[in-house]
């Protein structure tokens, strides 16, 4: 549910009856009104594009539980050392967002007992990790306290978990004097596409323990879909406009990984002289069934196509009115549920080396 502003929800209240009353008298058809109205109601210029943009991570869970490649998965669970009171697991996880990837890492009864890092650049989402954690941990009647220095600890019976919340950009994390490849498992969940993979890869690898382990999940790489088809010849042409300003990304001064990060990681991790152990496809794939969409994802979509509409807007080989009428007539998909989206991704499991 989005976090509304009371004040400001009243002094919309006249805007909001009179745009309802507009189009209940126009004469049009009656699904296009419908959609004109729920839309209305749903406006909240309350959300804040950080609000906006942890309600996409939280909403993108589900999506990515089933994109999750199974066999990569069972191969990690495999290659694990067993973790035990005795004997913890130390996980460092960089761009962990709002935590969700912990979450599944328990309730998949991947890790019981352990110390885990959790790196994330954006305070935001340090924040809304601390706070969804505590809720999380108590819908499933774990004992969760809060501890000095931005830890906390997760605990039961079978499980027994201390958390770092560590707010720090990666660069920076990675380039400093390392004390020691201490930690059994690295973890980048739909983050590699977003950084230099030729930096990020040979320092990620310096910080893991010999014979470690890198789980590197959801990397992007190269194709978007999205059905029915509109225009078949806008349609490539957005999308592949879309796939080059992810190859012209510049952050901070930095190039990224870009559209192709997947296959372009076997490379990176060769120079390092990594083992890849298992490697498989991840694709997201949002469909609605029985006139709906699973969960929150309605609200995954239409950040999705925020995200395009942002990156292309004013592009000069894109037709601008062309350009808006296909983004507001897939958002008009979306609430009407009628939109498919497909993007192809890579997972890895990688073995470093002694």
């Amino acid at each position: 549910m989005k976090n509304r502003s009371p004040q400001f929800s009243l002094n919309l209240l006249p805007l909001r009856f009179f745009l309802v009353l507009f189009f209940h008298r126009l004469k049009i058809h009656p699904r296009l009104n419908r959609l004109l109205l729920k839309r209305i109601m749903e406006f909240d210029a309350s959300e804040t594009q950080q609000q906006r943009y942890v309600r996409y991570l939280s909403s993108k869970k589900s999506v990515d539980d089933r994109a999750l490649n199974k066999y990569v998965w069972v191969s990690l669970s495999e290659a694990l050392p067993k973790n035990s009171p005795a004997s913890r697991l130390k996980v460092l996880e960089l761009g962990a967002g709002i935590g969700t990837m912990l979450e599944r890492l328990v309730d998949w009864k991947l890790l019981t007992f352990a110390e885990y890092t959790a790196v994330d650049s954006d305070a935001n989402s340090v924040g809304e990790f601390r706070g969804r954690m505590a809720r999380w941990a108590a819908a499933r009647g774990f004992d969760f306290s809060v501890r000095p220095k931005n830890t906390a600890l997760i605990r039961t019976q079978e499980v027994e978990i201390l958390i770092k919340f560590l707010q720090a950009d990666v660069y920076d994390l990675l380039s400093r004097e390392n004390t020691g490849r201490q930690w059994d498992l690295g973890i980048a969940h739909a983050f590699m596409d977003l950084v230099d993979i030729g930096v990020v890869v040979p320092q990620f690898c310096n910080f893991i323990r010999p014979a470690g382990l890198l789980y590197l999940t959801l990397n992007y790489d190269g194709e978007t879909i999205f059905l029915p088809e509109l225009h078949p010849t806008l349609d490539k042409l957005i999308l592949q406009l879309y796939n080059q300003s992810m190859d012209d990304r510049i952050t901070d001064h930095r190039i990224t990984g870009g559209s192709q990060t997947g296959r372009k990681l076997f490379g990176s991790l060769m120079t390092v002289d990594a083992s890849v152990l298992a490697a498989g496809g991840s694709d997201w794939i949002v469909f609605p069934a029985s006139q709906r969409y699973p969960e929150d994802e309605s609200s995954f979509l239409h950040y999705i196509l925020d995200t395009i509409h942002t990156e292309l807007k004013g592009h000069p080989a894109l037709d601008q009115t062309a350009f808006e009428s296909w983004i507001q007539t897939r958002h008009d998909q979306v609430e009407s549920a009628e939109l498919i989206f497909i993007a192809k991704n890579l997972d890895l499991l990688v073995r470093v080396s002694d």
